[in-house]
């Protein structure tokens, strides 16, 4: 009696359990208390000791337990009205080799298969271009530019300035002359018996002595210095 102290709906489901162990090898009389069991959940439903959905509740206990395989009314649809008429098939599923998931989704064509995205991107590079054309004009009204020049073709200030900046930088830091200095005077050899002494074509006199130093003598000028690079 314990074991049946409870709710009504408790009482109830816990009976239908041990019918169905009592009756374990009698199949004939466990369907037939199964039976009683199931006037005995209408009566209370009707009293109000249980509610509709616990009376389903018991109701799929019985046909569970029942060896018989019957089926019982239930006052609650549990399916969907949308599927009431014409419930579909369920889609045959091809057994055999393990399929990857991602070949399962992948399309069967190279059509894109959805817009969203896709939109986004266009609009957002669309306004993107705007602006940097708007940008990019009020930069050539204001004087940043040193002409004034199409938007697809512009051409920024200081732009052949910067290059040879960077040309300039590189040449110091590999070692190499300055591109834009005055390259070194180049004495021109000519022809005087007067102890070695040149003279370019600027007048200016040049002198090497035995250590490989050169000298110089700007004209007019009587003294001699050493030049150094």
């Amino acid at each position: 009696m314990g074991a049946l102290t409870g709710t009504p709906y408790e009482k109830l489901l816990k009976q239908i359990a041990k019918l169905e162990d009592d009756h374990e090898d009698d199949e004939a009389k466990l369907a037939r208390k199964l039976g009683d069991v199931v006037e005995e959940v209408l009566a209370a439903y009707e009293e109000e000791e249980i509610d509709a959905e616990e009376h389903d509740l018991l109701m799929d206990a019985i046909e569970d337990a029942d060896p018989d395989g019957r089926t019982f009314d239930r006052f609650e649809d549990d399916g969907d009205e949308f599927y009431d008429e014409d419930m579909p098939d369920a889609p045959d599923i091809k057994a055999g080799r393990r399929k990857n998931l991602d070949e399962l989704m992948a399309t069967t064509d190279d059509s894109f298969v959805g817009s969203f995205g896709r939109d986004e991107f266009e609009e957002f590079r669309a306004k993107m271009t705007d602006e940097f054309i708007q940008d990019s004009d009020d930069a050539v009204k204001a004087g940043d530019h040193q002409a004034a020049v199409l938007s697809d073709a512009r051409v920024f200030a200081n732009a052949e300035e910067g290059v040879e900046d960077v040309k300039r930088q590189i040449a110091l830091e590999s070692g190499l002359n300055d591109p834009e200095a005055e390259p070194e005077p180049e004495p021109v050899q000519e022809a005087d018996d007067d102890g070695g002494i040149t003279v370019d074509e600027d007048g200016v006199e040049w002198y090497e002595d035995e250590e490989g130093s050169w000298w110089y003598r700007d004209p007019g000028e009587p003294d001699w210095v050493l030049y150094e690079e």
